[in-house]
């Protein structure tokens, strides 16, 4: 089996049949840890500093990637569930736990979508594993063309992200652990996560998110050797680059910057911020030194195991990423996160109409005046109360086959595409449609309400993306850690009553509560966030005939998902504007099949 992936875990029941898969998964760089049968249990690529594992005689428990674990803790947990639970809701960190006893395998991700399971049926064993490559290479499971397809749509409401690139392969949903019994060929769920309530205040939530992101940070620290932090002098970077500066570690901070229009505001603002971490090493550097964007995609050498707008990222993450393992960094941190949990969305209003009426109109005034939004239409909003698979359905039906770059926002469910790529031939189009029918007649949402589900969609979705961040990290022998995405800072900003959480008038008021009196006051009035639309639009101009020949190229085409005339046709720099949004899920989806067709893409 290849060996190019990055950090992975698999694991396997207590039985005979699974030691000819095991065999597949022996290298130099795979550590075994084994039944009292004998048996491999759990086979897995993780240093040694990111896992505790143990045990009494009833089973073990292994907790692998930063954590605050225990092997005290793991021993008083093993071998019994609840337990188990109420271990993994105290842990502090961004980890995956695999338990065995006499009642079978369990194995769970994080609530937040950041450390995923899978699980798949190979040569009638039920599999576990937290990278779906990983599966589907060792069960030489073929790729489906329509999820390919729906990949290429700029926004996936839930759970067409779900939806397996490999035939056999199934995700575990977040919020659940996989449990495989003893002589069983599948995979039983349990839900072991429920959102707490939104019942804090603004003062109680910032205490609390203050607590939860300064533990996520110190778990990452504790080792003690030196420490990225990207600071952006933003509202998310600043504070865990704070919380890093509490720790023994070395921080090693960076700011970029360029002569955009704004393009040195965040420099600027770190510089402020900075003032209040005495021994951080800050340094800045102009990010017109790297890669444009979209340059070096084509060139680009690391596996993940889904696209996402990780590969687009690539080339400059892995120049920063590289300058820091020179100064002996192991682990590079960020805020990233940030946006998804203390922005809010309009949907939010939808949901608190209900109870306060009056609150949520004059909220909802406030975000649609500025946007030009009739107080028609915002009513008219405000009172649908269509299901989410009746909204699902629908989004699927009003897709237009013409360049929309917008999402749908407003009151919606969930973030939706607006139009499908211009490149997919009908026949490609009509079988997209007719999966998210089939998917919205039995799909539940993931809250009791619009807002309930547009939140965790929301932090699900930007922790998909730095999950892929993380895989390109290790694939440069780093840790690539986001404590905003660790499940009990989520929980912290769950807790707070969500007209509490965000205001109209306010930019991101709850983390300002939280760092109040650690940081600048000067510094927490900051209102302002820098884009990269000039660089990306400059970016695609100098490099778009690659970028085309790269789609053309992958076994997109040769699958017949997209259509390369086409994409040719409707694909092409205009001044000012970015390139089809679209275009860039395509690419990501190029890019990701490029990497995985030497180890396993099987045409049909």
């Amino acid at each position: 089996m290849a060996t190019d992936c990055g950090r992975h875990f698999v694991a396997l029941p207590d039985d005979e049949r699974a030691e000819a898969i095991a065999e597949r998964l022996q290298g130099a760089d795979r550590h075994v840890l084994r039944y009292r049968s004998g048996r491999p249990w759990l086979i897995h690529t993780y240093p040694e500093d990111l896992v505790v594992v143990d045990g009494n005689g009833e089973g073990r428990v292994a907790v692998l990637g930063p954590s605050s674990a225990t092997s005290a803790g793991l021993q008083a947990a093993a071998g019994d569930d609840h337990r188990i639970d109420g271990l993994t809701h105290a842990l502090a960190g961004s980890f995956l736990t695999v338990a065995h006893d006499g009642r079978g395998l369990r194995a769970q991700g994080s609530a937040s979508g950041m450390c995923r399971i899978y699980h798949a049926s190979i040569d009638d064993v039920a599999v576990l594993a937290d990278r779906a490559d990983v599966l589907a290479e060792l069960g030489e499971f073929e790729l489906d063309e329509t999820a390919l397809a729906i990949r290429t749509l700029r926004q996936l409401p839930h759970p067409l992200a779900d939806e397996q690139i490999w035939r056999g392969v199934r995700p575990v949903p977040p919020e659940s652990c996989a449990h495989v019994r003893p002589g069983s060929r599948r995979c039983e769920l349990r839900q072991w996560w429920r959102r707490p309530d939104p019942v804090l205040s603004r003062a109680e939530g910032g205490e609390l998110l203050r607590e939860a992101l300064r533990e996520a940070v110190a778990v990452r620290t504790r080792s003690g050797g030196p420490v990225h932090c990207d600071l952006s002098g933003g509202m998310d970077s600043t504070p865990v680059c704070f919380f890093a500066a509490e720790s023994s570690s070395e921080v090693i901070a960076t700011t970029g910057y360029n002569d955009d229009p704004g393009g040195r505001e965040d420099l600027r603002w770190a510089e402020l911020a900075v003032r209040a971490m005495p021994g951080v090493r800050h340094s800045s550097h102009s990010l017109d030194e790297m890669p444009q964007f979209y340059e070096g995609l084509a060139d680009l050498q690391a596996r993940l195991d889904e696209p996402t707008g990780a590969y687009l990222a690539a080339p400059r993450m892995q120049v920063n990423m590289r300058r820091a393992r020179e100064r002996g960094v192991r682990t590079y941190m960020n805020g990233l996160g940030g946006d998804h949990l203390l922005c809010g969305l309009p949907v939010w209003e939808h949901s608190l109409f209900r109870r306060r009426p009056a609150l949520a109109w004059q909220r909802t005034r406030q975000h649609q005046m500025l946007r030009g939004v009739s107080a028609g239409s915002t009513l008219r909003g405000l009172v649908d109360r269509r299901s989410y698979g009746s909204w699902l359905q629908d989004l699927a039906d009003s897709a237009r086959s013409e360049r929309m770059d917008g999402a749908h926002v407003g009151f919606n469910w969930d973030l939706g595409f607006t139009s499908w790529p211009r490149w997919l031939a009908p026949e490609v189009v009509s079988a997209v449609r007719e999966r998210i029918h089939v998917i919205s007649r039995s799909v539940r949402p993931l809250g009791e309400n619009r807002a309930a589900h547009a939140e965790l969609a929301m932090i699900r979705d930007g922790a998909r993306l730095v999950r892929g961040t993380r895989q390109l990290g290790e694939t440069e022998g780093l840790s690539f850690e986001a404590p905003f995405f660790d499940d009990r800072v989520v929980e912290a900003c769950l807790s707070v009553r969500r007209e509490e959480r965000t205001s109209p008038k306010e930019f991101k008021p709850l983390i300002k509560e939280a760092m109040r009196g650690l940081l600048p006051d000067d510094f927490l009035r900051r209102t302002t966030k820098t884009g990269g639309t000039t660089q990306a639009v400059r970016g695609f101009a100098a490099h778009h005939s690659e970028l085309l020949e790269m789609c053309a190229s992958s076994p997109l085409a040769e699958l017949g998902v997209i259509d390369p005339g086409l994409l040719r046709e409707h694909v092409q720099p205009e001044p000012g504007k970015r390139p089809d949004f679209n275009f860039e899920s395509t690419l990501n989806c190029a890019a990701f099949l490029r990497q995985q067709a030497p180890a396993r893409a099987r045409l049909r």
